[in-house]
């Protein structure tokens, strides 16, 4: 477990790196909820092979709600070129913002910026492996539970991901050993096991050298790194009649950037090895016509949660306590539609069940009766 020394009134890790409020840029993402207490905090990160000290950037709303967000924090985990903005929006928070949400319903939040993306460090290109993202995200749960991010040592740290940063969470949980390394839970959103080929054909070639782009030609970014063509992310990531023209407006306007090691996580997380490995709670949440993980022609059905769970209950095991999720009209940002609304009271109720309400009532395999799951 991580140790933290105390010097001059700030938290230290045991590799002598602080964990500090920080000032940084304009955000482009919504106004802080007026219910939450939230400071922006940089975490120190190493990767495999690679001496350099690299910042994580994170944005954490606390609640003292003493049977959630005093002990419990969820872990936003953006998808490929999103990073915080994918979890707080500019545009209607109250409707489209997690944050909002998850802080309304009581619990905390620390939503961060993976490393290549928004306001946290750019390292090499092929050091995005899904390897290197799920050890920055092992230390960052490290740091939250030893209450070196806001000075709270949060008990229970909930991973919630988004596409990639799903697939991240996913094998970082199905590999990663020992006592507080990994999530209590797990919200796997946007990335089941099977892929829909025609999606994922239609994402790649959306993509193109980040340098080529206004957004980024004067960034300074290293080599390697992508992002995806103006006006391809509506197609994309959106179901039309599901969602507001200008939420994908803003969505162009706030893209990041991806590199091709970070779609190293689309095969390691999905193996039989890392999904049976997975040892926590987990529910899946999927949009209906999310065009990378569904096509009922192809047997890819996303018609409801039965659907989903007849597809994936055979590649987790007992422990994952599997549960699924559906969010109709909507494709595969989920978050970004307008009846996300139902999404969100959908999590916070199974947190709810999961560590308040039937948190005494949980099977040998850690599993809470299903007919309340």
């Amino acid at each position: 477990m991580l140790t933290v020394v105390l010097t001059s009134g700030l938290a230290i890790l045991a590799s002598g790196l602080a964990v500090l409020p920080v000032s940084s840029p304009a955000r482009a993402d919504g106004t802080d909820p007026s219910w939450a207490t939230c400071a922006q905090y940089t975490v120190p990160v190493t990767l495999a092979g690679d001496a350099t000290t690299y910042h994580v950037v994170g944005r954490l709303c606390t609640r003292g709600d003493q049977l959630r967000g005093a002990k419990t924090v969820q872990l936003l985990v953006s998808g490929l070129t999103y990073d915080h903005n994918y979890w707080n929006p500019a545009y209607q928070p109250t409707t489209y913002s997690w944050v909002y949400a998850e802080t309304s319903a009581g619990y905390s939040t620390f939503d961060i910026d993976r490393l290549g993306v928004g306001l946290s460090d750019h390292p090499p290109a092929a050091e995005l492996t899904v390897q290197n993202e799920a050890l920055e995200v092992e230390q960052i749960i490290q740091a939250l539970r030893a209450g070196t991010v806001g000075g709270i040592r949060f008990t229970t740290v909930v991973g919630v991901g988004h596409s990639l940063g799903a697939g991240i969470l996913q094998y970082e949980a199905g590999t990663v050993t020992g006592a507080g390394n990994t999530p209590d839970y797990l919200v796997l959103a946007d990335f089941l096991t099977a892929l829909n080929t025609p999606g994922i054909t239609s994402v790649n070639a959306s993509l193109y050298p980040a340098a080529q782009d206004a957004k980024f030609a004067s960034a300074g970014l290293p080599a390697g790194y992508l992002t995806t063509q103006p006006g391809t992310r509506g197609g994309d990531f959106y179901y039309s009649a599901g969602a507001d023209t200008a939420m994908i407006s803003l969505d162009e306007s706030t893209k990041q950037t991806s590199s091709a090691a970070e779609t190293t996580a689309f095969s390691a997380a999905r193996t039989g090895a890392v999904t049976h490995g997975i040892h926590v709670p987990i529910l899946l949440a999927v949009g209906q016509y999310d065009l990378l993980d569904c096509n009922a022609a192809a047997g890819l059905s996303c018609a409801n949660a039965t659907a989903v769970l007849n597809r994936e209950s055979g590649n987790f095991g007992a422990q994952a306590c599997l549960r699924a999720f559906v969010l109709p009209n909507s494709g595969h940002d989920t978050d970004l539609h307008v009846g996300a609304a139902s999404l969100f009271n959908a999590v916070s109720n199974w947190l709810d069940n999961y560590t308040i309400n039937y948190a005494q009532h949980k099977d040998a395999n850690g599993c809470i009766p299903s007919t309340v799951s």
